[in-house]
Order: C-alpha cells, then structure tokens, then sequence
C-alpha cells in the first residue's frame, strides 16, 4: 500500500499515527463485559465493579476469566506487533503507543458509558510485544506468583518489574538493539495502567481479591 507523501512526515509515523486509533478501538473492544451480556448482566455492576479477568472469573467461572485474560492481554499485543510489521521489525520507542492507546481504550472503552477495565493485561501484551526478549523470561516467574498467591494483581507487578529490569539490563549492556528509550517506553505501559488502578481504587473499585481455586 502506498501512503501519501506529507512534507516532513516519514510514512513510518503515518502508520504509527493511524495504528494509535487502531489501538485505542481494539483495547475497546469489551470482552468481560460482552460475555457478563449474554448471561443478562452488567459486570461493571458485580463484584468489584472491573471489567477485567479476575472480576470475570469470580463472576463467570474460571474459564471465563482465562478467555478474558487471554483476550486482553492479545489486544495490547496485537497493536504493537501490528505497528512493528508495518513500521520496521526493529525495537523503538515509537512502536509503545498504539500499546498505550489500547490500554486507554480498554480503560475508557469507545462502546460503553463509563469507565472499563484498569488496562492491565492490554499493558502486559503490550510489554510482550514491545520487549518480548524481556517479557518471556518475566512471564515465568510471574506466572509462579500466580499460582501460589492466586493474586491476579501479585502476577502483573511482578511481570511488569522483571520485564523493565530486563529491558533495562539490555539496554546497558547494549544488547539485543534495546535501548534506554525503548526501556522508557516500556516503563509507560504498566506506569499507565497503575496509575488508572490507583485512580479506581480511590473511586471504591477494583478491591483486590484472591480468586477461588
């Protein structure tokens, strides 16, 4: 496809520009709140009030939530490797923000009055699309606390924190084309979706807690 020529614009932060909207309509896309409909309910009206996994699998059962999960964190992934397939294989800064957009987006979705879910999981596809040499071996570890905590939230911070600290030790050692940038970007994913925990969690949504074996 041939992009139109613009005096100073590269065709790169054409695509990066029409794939952050992109981003933004897929991170809309309400899947706990979807399937909580075809039971005939409101998600945002049960539970902690998040339209996230965790909320979805005291809700819906456990394989709703893995499906919630799974598809949420596929949203974040999907716009950024979107962005890399057509802007250039190659690590960068710019590439994080149709991530950041799909965070918004599931945050404050397009399709609903009101606020979504924290943005989370779309944060962690993000990070796994945009570091991936950093996210897969975090994935581990994370995936550990999951299981002994059974804390969804536990799960994230630990993912997130071992996936910057990777990314950041590659950075310094000039490895693998990451670059303090890229670890910059990569911190703005999770920072995003905490900061729109806090901000919930001071509006009386999303209490943490533990899902049932």
């Amino acid at each position: 496809m041939t992009l139109p020529d613009f005096p100073g614009v590269s065709p790169a932060w054409l695509w990066t520009a029409a794939l952050t909207l992109a981003g933004y309509l897929l991170g809309s896309i309400p899947t706990a709140w979807l399937l909580a409909r075809r039971r005939g309910q409101d998600i945002r009206q049960l539970g902690d009030g998040n339209m996230g996994a965790e909320n979805a699998a005291r809700l819906l059962g456990r394989n709703a939530g893995v499906f919630v999960a799974l598809v949420d964190v596929g949203k974040g992934l999907a716009a950024i490797l979107l962005t890399r397939l057509l802007t250039g294989p190659d690590p960068s800064w710019p590439a994080a923000l149709p991530g950041l957009a799909a965070i918004i987006g599931h945050s404050w979705p397009l399709w609903l009055k009101g606020p979504g879910g924290r943005g989370a999981a779309a944060a962690a596809g993000a990070l796994l699309g945009l570091t991936p040499y950093a996210a897969l071996p975090a994935a581990l570890p994370a995936l550990a606390v999951l299981y002994f905590t059974r804390s969804a939230t536990g799960c994230l911070a630990a993912f997130f924190i071992g996936t910057v600290g990777l990314a950041a030790g590659y950075a310094g050692l000039n490895a693998l084309g990451y670059s303090w940038p890229l670890v910059g970007a990569a911190v703005a994913l999770p920072a995003l979706a905490a900061a729109i925990h806090f901000q919930r969690q001071r509006q009386g949504r999303g209490r943490e807690r533990p899902i049932a074996r």
